[in-house]
């Protein structure tokens, strides 16, 4: 969606003003696949994000007349599935949380460690330090290098400075550089026990 112009997004935001089904059409082929990954990456689930996108596509076509054409409808699109996401990671939490109570009020989850060094396992660590990133850093990282947004828009959708945002995705990468050295010095003094 990175390669979309501003310009179509604006045509669109006129034609979703007008009620023109097959600008709201367009829009939908267009962004669906970059809006669908979003979402994943959040829910981590094939069906939830699928629902999140009918969920965002037909809230947009109700809200269709009051699209601002001079705001950017990207930033307004992946808001919209950012809030879904949420809001469905937040009742999951809340669903789960209360069934293990009801049925085990003891269980805690741990997180396993130590495990062997592949992609798998590195993608999955990746995704933690991520997630232990302070909000608004993981939320702009996310946006820039999972969703391809400039930092720009970024910062119109997180209402910050686009220098600020530049501040929060420099220091997500040196967060992450630090994690991933340190993670493979651990695995290399590991490894010397076995040789």
């Amino acid at each position: 969606m990175r390669s979309i112009s501003e310009d179509q997004f604006r045509s669109w935001s006129l034609g979703l003003q007008n009620s023109d089904a097959s600008s709201f059409a367009e829009l939908f082929d267009a962004a669906y696949d970059a809006l669908f990954r979003y979402a994943m990456y959040i829910v981590q689930d094939k069906d939830a994000a699928s629902d999140i996108l009918q969920d965002v596509f037909l809230k947009l076509w109700q809200i269709r007349e009051d699209v601002d054409p001079e705001r950017s409808l990207r930033a307004l699109m992946y808001q919209m599935v950012r809030n879904y996401a949420l809001n469905h990671e937040r009742q999951k939490k809340r669903h789960v949380s209360e069934d293990v109570e009801a049925d085990h009020p003891s269980v805690r989850f741990d997180i396993l460690a130590d495990e062997k060094l592949d992609a798998a396992h590195l993608q999955a660590r990746i995704r933690v330090w991520i997630d232990q990133m302070p909000t608004r850093r993981r939320e702009a990282f996310i946006l820039s290098r999972y969703t391809g947004l400039s930092h720009e828009e970024i910062a119109t959708l997180m209402d910050l400075a686009p220098k600020t945002v530049n501040n929060h995705i420099v220091l997500a990468l040196q967060y992450l550089r630090s994690q991933l050295k340190e993670f493979q010095d651990k695995d290399l003094i590991v490894g010397d026990d076995f040789k």
